[in-house]
């Protein structure tokens, strides 16, 4: 009778303890016991955990400016051979006169990458005070700064595989074939160098030449890519050159193009 009436308290209490903290059953009611322990246990030793963590955001602190300061080093050290690298690529791209610099502006608080505003200022103009290039870049400029850096970034990171996309907009004649021979260097050197152009000066240079077609059906638009062969080649050269109605000119002026490369 004694231990009867000690485990009918004792479900009493349990079921008086899952009313008042609605727990539905009694592994419910065990783990809300858990947290409250770990809730005051965290509160007892509150201030041993706070001295850990504010010891360990101050190495980490120190830890960021170090390496944030070793990275601006390193920035100021690489600006000066990135400017003229790019300014020798834009020369080549028919802008001698453009002034590029590299500006390094501190943050208040070190990111992601590191202490520094890194801004690319340009002008076309050396007579204008260089702006971001964003802000100040025409559509033609902008594509010829791209393909410097581009050129630069495939040069020293050793990429296999470099895709431009029309990054000849806003070019055309002789600038255009003078980003095709850039473009050419760039896949000289066992890399694969892939445009997407409606230029002719740069389709001429590739070595292959695919072409992307859409078609309407039924079932919606589908996209079509195929190599093309020497004289589809002539014939789409010439239609960049000339429209859809293609000349005997034009042809002529495909094949010469195909011819020198």
């Amino acid at each position: 009778p004694e231990r009867l009436a000690k485990c009918s308290a004792r479900l009493d209490t349990l079921i008086a303890l899952q009313q008042k903290h609605r727990a539905a059953d009694e592994a419910e009611l065990i783990a809300l016991r858990d947290r409250c322990a770990a809730q005051l246990a965290a509160i007892v030793h509150s201030d041993e955990e706070i001295a850990q963590a504010e010891a360990a955001l101050s190495e980490a602190a120190e830890k960021t400016a170090t390496l944030a300061d070793r990275l601006h080093k390193t920035r100021e050290k690489a600006a000066a051979g990135f400017e003229k690298h790019i300014l020798s690529t834009l020369a080549r791209l028919g802008m001698p006169e453009t002034v590029f610099r590299i500006a390094l502006t501190p943050l208040a608080e070190p990111g992601r990458t590191g202490r520094d505003s890194v801004q690319f200022l340009f002008t076309a103009n050396p007579r204008m005070t260089p702006q971001p290039v964003e802000r100040i870049a025409s559509g033609g400029e902008l594509s010829r700064v791209m393909l410097a850096l581009k050129a630069l970034l495939a040069e020293r990171m050793q990429l296999p595989t470099i895709i431009f996309d029309e990054i000849d907009t806003g070019v055309s004649g002789k600038i255009a074939e003078k980003m095709a021979m850039i473009m050419e260097e760039m896949g000289a050197g066992g890399r694969q160098v892939i445009s997407i152009t409606h230029l002719p000066q740069i389709a001429s240079r590739g070595l292959h030449h695919y072409k992307v077609e859409k078609t309407d059906t039924p079932e919606g638009t589908e996209s079509h890519m195929r190599q093309l062969s020497a004289d589809e080649r002539v014939g789409e050269i010439a239609m960049m050159l000339s429209g859809e109605n293609v000349t005997e000119a034009a042809l002529e002026n495909a094949r010469a193009l195909l011819s020198t490369h």
